[in-house]
C-alpha cells in the first residue's frame, strides 16, 4: 500500500497567500512584489487562520515589511484577508 505524500501546509499557505497579494495588484502600475516569508497557523475545522509576514517592493526602489492576517480554506480555494 502506498502512502500519499505528506503536504507541507506551511508552503502551501504561504503560496495561496502570495498568489492572493499579486491577483489583487493586477493593474497595478508600480509592479509591486510581493515575498511572503513567513506563517504561523491555526488549522480549524474548515479553514486554517493564518498571520503572516511579508515584504512588498516596489520597482520604484521604495519597500516595506508587515503582517497580515488571514482566513485560507483548507482546499485553497478562497482566502479571507482579515489585515
Amino acid at each position: 500500500m502506498q502512502k500519499k505524500p505528506v503536504e507541507d501546509v506551511p508552503e502551501k499557505l504561504k503560496t495561496t497567500m502570495k498568489q492572493f497579494l499579486e491577483q489583487s495588484a493586477q493593474g497595478n502600475s508600480t509592479g509591486t512584489q510581493f515575498t511572503v516569508e513567513e506563517v504561523a497557523y491555526y488549522a480549524g475545522q474548515e479553514f486554517y487562520e493564518c498571520e503572516f509576514k511579508g515584504r512588498m517592493k516596489r520597482l520604484r526602489g521604495s519597500d516595506t515589511t508587515g503582517q497580515m492576517l488571514a482566513r485560507i480554506k483548507k482546499d485553497y480555494s478562497s482566502v479571507i484577508r482579515k489585515y
